[in-house]
């Protein structure tokens, strides 16, 4: 009988340390991302582009970026400038840890109703691209929030970009990012 009551006691003790751990970890800061963009979702919707787009940065998905453009243009964009425009955006947003992941912070329609100049927008895209202005189905100012870690702490940032629907599919606009030789 006394061996039993030693056993339940310490299987109650071991219990009440688990119990205890898992109390400080719930104490701790809990992130939200969601499943990493995969290369059928990138144009279908307006977040998926816009996380696709900072996933590829982040993991070095030199694929997939070019896929978050319509086709062809990187590659344009990069033979006018003379730079490797994957590198250039890459370098930009280096961070100094881990991506844990991204996800979806909303967006706003780029509309005159939201106060944002929807035609000069329009033309700017039709300009850039190469596209017919009536060819821009949509525009959204898209939101994505990354979670990043150094290892002991979290971080986490919002980032909007500026996508696009043609053709029913979505893109980035490109980047105010600082190309050499602009």
């Amino acid at each position: 009988m006394r061996r039993f009551l030693t056993i339940v006691t310490v299987i109650i003790a071991v219990v009440l340390v688990f119990s205890a751990c898992s109390k400080k970890k719930s104490d701790k800061r809990v992130v939200s991302v969601e499943s990493p963009v995969i290369m059928e979702q990138v144009n279908t919707e307006s977040n998926y582009v816009a996380r696709a787009y900072l996933e590829s940065l982040f993991l070095g998905d030199e694929e997939m970026f070019d896929k978050c453009y319509p086709e062809g243009f990187v590659k344009l964009l990069g033979e006018a400038n003379d730079v490797d425009v994957f590198e250039v955006y890459k370098k930009a947003v280096n961070i100094n840890g881990d991506i844990i992941g991204t996800a979806n912070a909303g967006s706003t329609e780029y509309t005159m109703e939201n106060g944002f100049d929807q035609a000069g927008m329009k033309s700017r895209i039709a300009h850039v691209t190469g596209l017919e202005y009536s060819d821009i189905e949509q525009i959204r100012l898209q939101k994505v929030r990354a979670c990043f870690t150094n290892g002991v702490e979290l971080a986490e940032s919002e980032f909007s970009f500026i996508v696009y629907k043609t053709n029913g599919s979505w893109y980035m606009l490109e980047s105010v990012i600082d190309i050499p030789g602009n």
